[in-house]
């Protein structure tokens, strides 16, 4: 049998139960909306976007002043939000008011935040 690499990811002898794996690997199938969730979270813009809508309801105008865009740029990105069921808008007149869809987006926002506060304290120790 030829060494190892240090890059071999495979066990030396095996351990893990088939049904298991199977188990997890037909699950992984089915987290593509998920994982477009945290890729929109994980832009910048969009997660401050929804931070800010975490206080309430804004209009549009109100969110371009938040993260200092154009009313273009943000309706760009909540046009993305809202395809995700992130956020949801109502017309007004001329306005667009968005809110966060559910308490759900808003825990999400609330546990990154948790979790890199914790974070930035064991750095400081």
């Amino acid at each position: 049998m030829p060494p190892k690499r240090p890059d071999d990811i495979s066990c030396a002898a095996y351990c893990g139960d088939p049904k298991t794996i199977g188990q997890i690997k037909t699950r992984l199938a089915d987290l593509e909306v998920t994982v477009d969730i945290f890729r929109a979270l994980g832009d910048e813009t969009r997660f401050k976007l929804v931070y800010a809508l975490r206080h309430g309801e804004l209009c549009v105008c109100d969110l371009a002043r938040v993260v200092d865009m154009t009313v273009a740029a943000v309706s760009y990105h909540m046009r993305y939000l809202r395809s995700l069921r992130l956020v949801r808008h109502d017309k007004r007149g001329k306005y667009v008011y968005y809110r966060l869809d559910d308490d759900h987006v808003a825990d999400l926002v609330s546990i990154a935040l948790a979790h890199s506060r914790e974070e930035a304290g064991r750095r400081k120790k």
